[in-house]
């Protein structure tokens, strides 16, 4: 039995469909990079820099999810929302990273500081995964604060895999980022976001599952 091929127009339809998507998707970054950067100089960098990841986070969930907002107004009201709990939230993460930072940069170069810069290098990959963790989950899940840090660092020790994925995605950002330093105030950071929360809800959705699966065994 022979089917027909498909006809010129249906196939000219899907290549259309398929680039407006692409288009759609690097819109959507682009537009993402330039409000998570407006609104962190908004915030006065220090106080803008953390409701702003929450914001774009919260945003890039909902599209992921496939829910329609509008993207100005939703990210303008998360960031408005998230500009204490996000600031208390991450502050403990963002300062630890910016110790690290520091102590690298000074032992960056240094005779026989090799071993130490590698534990530096190693202790930062693994902070910003945890805070991107922070970050994701406050977003996808109604939790305490303490409860977030905690849970965060828990997950990611249940699944280390996790924290390798998102150090991955992180440095590949980073590498092409620096390659093409102009794609940092158009894109970079965006796609950084929007790629780490998909891989974050998929592996929430995961657990979520195989948590579900799992037989009670005291009652509720």
């Amino acid at each position: 039995m022979t089917t027909a091929p498909e006809a010129p127009t249906t196939v000219a339809a899907g290549r259309t469909e398929r680039w407006y998507g692409w288009a759609d998707a690097v819109g959507f970054v682009a537009v993402l990079n330039v409000l998570v950067l407006a609104f962190t100089v908004a915030g006065g960098v220090v106080l803008g820099f953390a409701p702003a990841l929450a914001a774009a986070v919260a945003v890039s969930r909902a599209r992921i999810r496939g829910e329609s907002q509008p993207l100005l107004r939703t990210f303008a009201s998360a960031w408005r929302g998230q500009l204490r709990r996000a600031n208390l939230l991450q502050a403990p993460g963002w300062l630890l990273l910016l110790v690290l930072a520091l102590n690298l940069s000074a032992f960056w170069g240094e005779p026989g500081g090799t071993a130490l810069v590698v534990a530096l290098t190693v202790a930062a990959g693994l902070t910003l995964t945890h805070q991107v963790l922070v970050i994701t989950m406050d977003a996808h899940y109604d939790l305490r604060a303490r409860d977030c840090l905690r849970l965060a660092l828990a997950f990611a020790l249940r699944f280390p895999g996790v924290p390798l994925l998102l150090a991955a995605t992180t440095a590949l950002v980073a590498a092409v980022t620096a390659w093409l330093p102009g794609l940092l105030p158009t894109v970079s950071v965006g796609v950084w976001i929007y790629l780490c929360t998909a891989l974050c809800l998929s592996f929430f959705a995961a657990n979520d599952r195989q948590v579900e699966a799992q037989p009670r065994t005291t009652p509720v």
